[in-house]
């Protein structure tokens, strides 16, 4: 599995899911940087536990969308999106 990172529509950059947690925010030290004003520094995290695939929203001031519904804690399935500030993360299938 990977998430594909995109822009209005344009494409940015693709991460792999090869690790058990992945950060996701404004700063630096997150894995995946959405260096925009409308992210927080530490913004969500996914985890991967056993087959699932788990988006964990950590208090962001603006919120974390999946498929258009604000969410805490979600299982995604391939080809959900997330939305964080103006971006969008997509979760596609294939191998880790």
């Amino acid at each position: 599995m990977k998430l594909v990172l995109s822009f209005q529509g344009v494409q940015i950059r693709e991460y792999a899911l090869d690790r058990p947690i992945l950060s996701i925010g404004r700063h630096d030290e997150n894995d995946i940087v959405i260096d925009h004003m409308g992210v927080s520094g530490k913004h969500a995290q996914i985890a991967l536990e056993g087959q699932s695939v788990i988006l964990t929203d950590l208090k962001s001031t603006n919120g974390t969308f999946v498929n258009g519904q604000r969410v805490e804690r979600v299982d995604l399935r391939p080809n959900d999106w997330i939305s964080i500030g103006k971006h969008i993360l997509t979760l596609k299938a294939g191998p880790r």
